[in-house]
């Protein structure tokens, strides 16, 4: 395999902007008006199909995934389908192939069908929105056309360092973006791997069986050290599930942009559509029952261990394809990779330390909250994150069954997202304000379920097990909106025995945090719950009053957000407050040594 010449520019620019670009998460500018019209006439006109398939067709057609139920988000994850929803190559290459095939079917000339069919590229990207993955296709796709307008062959490698080196020359922050990383890994698998693959696996498969079971591997292989990142695990049947999924995807999408396209004719429209509902539903199908199949997951060691493993078995595994080494080979590499992950951190040598008796607890639910609460038998659950598996997994880690408090301090979707997992195991809920019929709709629903539901304001106070807990904000004297400014601040002091005080901030930005502070009642405490995943709107008076010993962030590993900041953690750290990461440190157990010593357990440093 020949290295392009652009390769080593392309890494250096990389290095380059890595270090000396703004340490921001690229951000994707708001779309116009009439992009987000678009974009909700076709989720409203899909809708009507119902089903799995109409949630998740705005996602393959525009990278829309903002209709998609948590669990089939999930189950998508799980089986390595989630890439389908996030536009890039294959969607790109379906609007160029599509306008370059009908205008030269219309007899223009090659200048013609290459400005045509950049322009519909251009559409295209400004309807779905420059996300990192679309600018990487994007650029990718423009350079192709206009080699092919020239009457030059564009080497697929060449191609792709090219591309990097004008992306981050337009936009030096894409060199901290994970996603911008993912499509450029993605694209290098295929371009490199896919190839000798199929012919490795045309030895057992007829050629285009083995070609399609070769690319989604290609692209595993290339992106799984990356993917670690975001889940300490590798998908069990993430292959076969693509290899069933891959076809359809195209038909879903073509298929949708014709139905886009075609909207002011519904007669020609509505079958386009039914077309592509039919895709997109049985791709739905096919994440849900093979997530749901035994051992969709393999666990992995987390944290740069888990990475560094990862990139030392992935090139193991591409050396032995490159050189076309025997079957035996790569399965000796991939039983190797497995066996090291289910030994080294695949999470049972970690609890074996765990201690038993612990008062609080923050879970690992990604980029959102969920902390417990617990004296003896009695439990609380402060908030429960957005992504389902992951609040279920840490209930069953920490043996809870039956929730006696719990708390959703507003309603954003990473505080109360997985709030159906508790559903008919809660005794009291504490609520703040509510901001539609979504947030009343879950109120509802945790009462029919025979929770007593109580709106928590200033002063409301109550035990659970030996603490007293007092409602610190919001307050009926001052008016603040629903969401983060109206996050519901409890603080948990003991009455008696070894319990922790604890004040759990939620969301609450620095303006209200000053607010709650001149209102009184907020002194020392052992643990605080940092707001907002560590953002930089906090307080410095509020942390600086309060002198925790450990500070708590509910965060996800390399979330847009950049969360925790910097600014916030410095902050942290001069008031004598330790940070305890979900990111970083996975399940923390918090608790208080015979001798009353704070003690801060963590699952991936014990």
């Amino acid at each position: 395999m020949r290295v392009p010449a652009l390769a080593l520019p392309a890494a250096v620019l990389w290095v380059v902007c890595s270090l000396f670009a703004p340490a921001e998460p690229y951000t994707v500018a708001t779309p116009p008006p009439w992009v987000m019209s678009v974009r909700d006439d076709f989720a409203a006109r899909v809708a009507r199909f119902g089903g799995d398939g109409a949630l998740l067709l705005p996602g393959l057609v525009l990278g829309d995934t903002s209709h998609v139920p948590e669990t089939l988000d999930r189950a998508m994850k799980i089986t390595s389908l989630a890439h389908l929803t996030a536009v890039s190559g294959a969607n790109c290459a379906v609007i160029v192939a599509t306008v370059y095939g009908l205008t030269a079917l219309a007899g223009f000339g090659i200048w013609v069908r290459t400005f045509a069919a950049a322009l519909g590229l251009g559409a295209f990207v400004i309807l779905v929105g420059a996300e990192p993955s679309v600018i990487r296709a994007g650029i990718m796709a423009c350079l192709a056309l206009l080699a092919l307008a020239l009457g030059r062959s564009a080497a697929g490698l060449t191609v792709l360092c090219a591309t990097v080196i004008i992306a981050l020359a337009l936009a030096p922050t894409l060199a901290h973006s994970v996603g911008f990383a993912l499509s450029v890994s993605a694209t290098t698998g295929l371009l490199v791997l896919a190839k000798p693959l199929t012919e490795i696996l045309e030895r057992w498969l007829p050629g285009r069986f083995a070609l399609v079971l070769a690319v989604p591997l290609a692209a595993q292989i290339a992106v799984q050290p990356l993917l670690l990142i975001f889940s300490a695990s590798i998908p069990t049947y993430g292959i076969p599930a693509n290899a069933l999924a891959d076809p359809l995807a195209p038909l879903a999408t073509i298929a949708g942009l014709f139905a886009l396209v075609t909207n002011p004719l519904p007669w020609v429209s509505l079958p386009f559509l039914g077309l592509a509902w039919m895709a997109s539903s049985a791709i739905a199908g096919i994440a849900r029952v093979t997530a749901a199949l035994p051992w969709a997951t393999i666990p992995w060691p987390s944290g740069w261990l888990g990475i560094a493993l990862a990139t030392v078995c992935t090139l193991l595994v591409a050396w032995a394809i490159l050189t076309r080494r025997s079957s035996i080979a790569l399965i000796g590499v991939l039983l190797v990779a497995a066996s090291l992950s289910t030994t080294v951190g695949g999470g049972a040598v970690a609890w074996a330390t765990a201690p038993r008796v612990w008062s609080a607890a923050q879970c690992d639910v990604g980029q959102g909250d969920a902390m417990v609460l617990r004296d003896g038998d009695t439990v609380a659950l402060i908030d429960t994150g957005r992504d389902e598996h992951a609040l279920r997994s840490c209930l069953d880690r920490l043996n809870i069954q039956q929730i006696d408090l719990l708390v959703l301090t507003h309603f954003d979707i990473d505080h109360v997202g997985a709030y159906n997992v508790v559903v008919g195991r809660v005794g009291t809920v504490l609520h703040g304000p509510t901001d539609g019929i979504a947030d009343e709709v879950t109120v509802r629903r945790l009462g029919e379920a025979g929770a007593h539901v109580v709106d928590a304001r200033r002063g409301l106070t109550g035990t659970f097990g030996r603490w007293d807990w007092r409602v610190l904000w919001p307050t009926k004297f001052l008016t603040v909106e629903p969401g983060n400014p109206a996050s519901v601040v409890l603080c948990f002091r003991s009455t008696t025995g070894p319990q922790l005080s604890i004040l759990n901030l939620g969301d609450l930005p620095a303006q209200q945090q000053d607010a709650m502070l001149a209102l009184g009642g907020v002194g020392p405490v052992d643990v605080v719950k940092v707001s907002h995943h560590g953002s930089r709107d906090q307080s410095p008076a509020l942390y600086t009053r309060i002198r925790a010993g450990v500070g708590l962030i509910g965060v996800g590993a390399g979330n847009e957000y950049g969360h925790p900041t910097d600014q916030t953690l410095a902050m942290l750290a001069g008031v004598g407050t330790v940070a305890v990461r979900s990111d970083r440190d996975g399940i923390a157990l918090l608790g208080r040594d015979e001798d009353g010593t704070l003690r801060v357990w963590t699952e991936r440093a014990g």
